[in-house]
């Protein structure tokens, strides 16, 4: 025996061709998880920072007008819950009542009269670089985003005109060809902010804010979340995830509430 020889011990071309093969298929099945993680974090920095952004220029604004202006819905509804009593041949809601029957009250879901000069006030504490005045889409300030009627019909393909009026019966204004008309503000630093009405200035009674501009996703529920004040006569202004209304949202998106849940646990 030649003890001189020495044996080398190696891999060989199908065994690295297989480790590879399989650290590829591991890699694949793994990486979308971390790179959706990753967005999702990179989403919930942008929303702290909006959400910071608006509030403390309420705060603010609140401070500048000396008293706490009357453009909130109520803490705790004091009338109880509202219907439909009458509709259009389009489904559309002409008439409300309480459910007693009753004519609902001018301030059943809370007080607004000073939603203008509050808007004003918080758009003075933004540092605006960008207006779109009734034209958010068209003017670049807003990407070309769904409403809540297109994203009922595409999930429901099959409903009519009519039935998606009703389903959207008084949240109009979140249509998707309603939402191209909106006048738009954006920040300095990229936040976008759109009012629910049409007026051609802040509104801040129920409004939406896109975290970051016309980066993608351009989605509900993913960087474009619904906002509205909350508050009443005794005390001062937070701004919370608008119900009702507000509650829109695309598929695997989170409602404003839950995101200032998890953004703020």
């Amino acid at each position: 025996m030649n003890k001189g020889l020495k044996i080398k011990h190696g891999f060989t071309l199908a065994e690295v061709l297989i480790t590879l093969g399989i650290i590829g298929v591991v890699a694949a099945m793994t990486l979308p998880t971390l790179i959706a993680k990753h967005q999702k974090r990179v989403l919930e920095k942008q929303f702290i920072k909006a959400y910071s952004l608006i509030s403390q220029a309420a705060k603010k604004a609140e401070a500048d007008l000396g008293f706490t202006p009357e453009c909130y819905y109520w803490n705790k509804y004091p009338y109880g819950a509202v219907r439909c009593a009458e509709r259009d041949s389009s489904g559309n809601c002409t008439r409300y009542e309480l459910l007693d029957g009753s004519p609902v009250p001018s301030d059943a879901n809370g007080r607004f009269s000073d939603c203008k000069i509050f808007g004003e006030a918080i758009i003075k504490n933004l540092k605006i670089i960008k207006t779109c005045v009734g034209n958010a889409v068209a003017g670049g300030c807003i990407a070309d985003i769904e409403g809540n009627d297109s994203i009922r019909a595409k999930a429901n393909p099959d409903l009519s005109e009519y039935d998606l009026n009703v389903a959207t019966s008084g949240c109009s204004g979140w249509h998707k060809n309603n939402i191209k008309t909106k006048t738009a503000f954006v920040a300095a630093d990229g936040v976008t902010l759109f009012s629910y009405t049409n007026y051609l200035y802040f509104f801040p009674s129920l409004f939406a804010i896109d975290i970051n501009g016309l980066k993608g996703p351009n989605k509900w529920g993913y960087d474009i979340f619904p906002f509205a004040p909350q508050g009443n006569i005794t005390g001062g202004i937070k701004f919370v995830g608008a119900n009702v209304c507000g509650a829109i949202i695309e598929p695997g998106g989170v409602l404003t509430t839950q995101m200032i849940k998890n953004v703020y646990k």
